[in-house]
């Protein structure tokens, strides 16, 4: 098996003046090896926009907020119709989602602007990989085939923005105000994209020498050449991480994902860095490593210093702290952390933490919750966590507390991981607050029903409507934050601006009079209303709903609530393109972190 180029065979006839000639030409222009690295750049400037486009739009709603609150306050003209009306559009498309079961079986994105900005950023690297040309040099002694430099370039570009990425705490959250779970999909995708261009990158220095000698060239080339043999270790890492990152894999074994992916994680940079290293200087594959490794290991001390308990400097360093776990109904806990001083710890509405037990060989689980408190300015507050026991550690914990003959429960060491999240625009700029979870999705959005009453009588709070709707399946579960409604009631009685729905799909006639009984003694019956029979259609109260200027709807549950309440939202921008209101901002929160 042998190639002949213009009367060269490509293996036999390397010495002669001629084969130097026209390697000299393929080298020439945009074929050149050294010209490849451009592509790496592109790849760079792509997300670089992108991230300039998100942080445009930071500024804007933040300039927005404020000048809409400047207006109401001092009786001045807001109109930004024609920017509004853009937005709705843009809402329009990006707010729908995907059915869930095409999500699911295909591990699609649910929402569809998060898919049209992966589809495009796939498009843009596909273009640019495969439409320039030619993919092959005539013969693989004039140089390496330009389709391996240009994928592997392309893939150097990507690996700064993964292991950025890979963060809870990273910059591109810092600059852009996006939380890192909803980046989270960006960096699976990212992962994916380098897999698939590293393989891109390898195929034709495998196929080129086979096609010009066969396998015994092939074997030859990869005894002869240490880059052949030290880019293979990188790319079975790669691989697994993306396999054991599936959704199917981190059902399956969660905590073995856990562990086994930031140690891969590692492996990866170590095998990657010592692949580019050892080749040539000349396309800047280095450069990229260390560019990562300052990003990263900047990223991972800040977490370290202010974001985990252990570390951060105060009186709690190298120190755990104390959680009250107690029993719940329905089979869930509570846990009750307190918080001597803001510094300590200080958070906003919406946002999540993990949470770290000191319990054996459970100590190096990481597990995040969301809070269902709210930080107090004027005494010591509390973190208050509610668990749902999944196999695992939570399901020993959630035993370990059912042993205790006492509801009380137990203390357990703890270490604190945060907080992360979060709503990245304050829910006091909107007119009307529209909050709706199903089950432990509460500790989302109840806590901003505390911010909204905690503020009512600040100037600056816009806030002239709120609405709370809670989906459970049983009355029991309004133990969760009873709590919470005694405490708030003074403060809404006189305002009257809080509406609070249980509805129940599944209540007996006793589950009925028994939380009756409750909501009696706690005097709550005026701001709950049961509903006893089928779920509530979030479309058809979305549509019914009076909106004003100014609105905002949050939602955390399951993925089907998270579905309906996107797709009306979706519809219901078609008011503000009309010019009806100014805006209809969602945030969602989902438990796929």
């Amino acid at each position: 098996m042998t190639v002949i180029y213009k009367g060269l065979d490509c293996l036999a006839d390397k010495d002669d003046p001629e084969y130097t000639k026209l390697k000299t030409i393929s080298q020439s222009g945009v074929n050149a090896w050294a010209y490849q690295k451009n592509y790496g750049y592109y790849v760079l400037y792509f997300g670089a926009v992108l991230i300039f486009l998100m942080i445009i739009k930071k500024i804007w709603f933040t300039f927005n907020d404020y000048s809409y609150r400047n207006t109401k306050i001092g009786g001045g003209k807001y109109n930004l119709s024609s920017l509004n009306k853009f937005i709705g559009i843009t809402r329009l498309i990006s707010y729908k989602k995907l059915p869930i079961i095409l999500s699911r079986i295909t591990g699609l994105p649910a929402s569809i602007g998060t898919l049209i900005i992966l589809i495009s950023s796939t498009l843009f690297v596909l273009c640019y990989c495969f439409i320039p040309h030619f993919w092959y040099r005539a013969c693989r002694g004039f140089g390496s085939p330009p389709l391996s430099v240009r994928a592997g370039l392309m893939c150097m570009g990507m690996t700064p923005f993964i292991f950025i990425l890979s963060g809870k705490t990273n910059f591109i959250s810092a600059m852009t105000g996006i939380s890192y779970e909803k980046l989270n999909i960006y960096h699976q995708a990212l992962g994916w994209g380098c897999l698939f261009l590293s393989l891109v990158h390898t195929i034709p220095f495998l196929v080129q020498p086979v096609r010009e000698g066969g396998a015994s060239n092939l074997s030859k080339t990869f005894k002869s050449d240490n880059l052949y043999q030290n880019g293979i270790p990188a790319q079975i890492v790669l691989g697994l991480l993306c396999l054991l990152s599936t959704r199917f894999s981190r059902k399956l074994c969660y905590e073995v994902w856990l562990h086994a992916h930031w140690i891969l994680g590692i492996a990866y940079f170590a095998l990657l860095t010592w692949h580019n290293v050892r080749g040539s200087t000349e396309l800047d594959a280095e450069q990229y490593m260390w560019g990562t490794l300052g990003f990263w290991g900047f990223q991972m001390i800040y977490r370290a210093l202010v974001k985990t308990s252990f570390f951060k400097p105060n009186q709690y360093v190298f120190k755990a702290k104390k959680g009250e776990l107690s029993r719940l109904s329905n089979g869930n806990f509570q846990i009750i952390i307190k918080v001597e001083t803001p510094y300590e710890l200080n958070w906003k509405p919406g946002q999540h933490l993990f949470i770290r037990f000191v319990y054996g060989l459970s100590t190096l689980d990481n597990h995040p919750f969301s809070i269902l408190s709210i930080p107090k300015q004027d005494s010591k507050s509390h973190i208050k966590l509610i668990v749902k026991p999944h196999n695992g550690l939570t399901k020993k914990i959630y035993n370990l507390i059912e042993d205790d003959d006492e509801k009380a429960g137990k203390q357990l060491n703890l270490y604190i991981d945060g907080p992360y999240g979060g709503i990245n625009r304050d829910v006091l700029s909107f007119d009307k607050v529209l909050m709706v979870s199903s089950g432990s999705g509460v500790t989302v959005t109840w806590p901003f029903v505390e911010y909204i009453v905690d503020n009512l009588d600040k100037l600056t709070n816009m806030t002239q409507q709120f609405e709370f709707k809670w989906i459970i399946k049983n009355n029991e579960s309004i133990e969760w934050i009873q709590e919470e409604l005694i405490n708030i009631q003074p403060k809404i009685v006189h305002n009257k601006q809080e509406v609070l729905e249980n509805t129940d799909s599944s209540s007996s006639t006793d589950d009925l009079k028994s939380i009756e009984e409750k909501i009696s003694i706690s005097n709550l019956h005026h701001f709950i209303t049961i509903h006893k029979g089928q779920k509530p259609s979030m479309s058809s109260y979305l549509q019914q709903v009076e909106l004003l200027s100014k609105n905002c709807v949050i939602v955390s549950g399951t993925q089907s609530l998270q579905c309906d309440v996107g797709n009306a939202v979706s519809q219901l921008q078609r008011k503000v393109i009309k010019g009806e209101i100014d805006e209809l901002y969602l945030h969602s929160e989902n438990f796929g972190w």
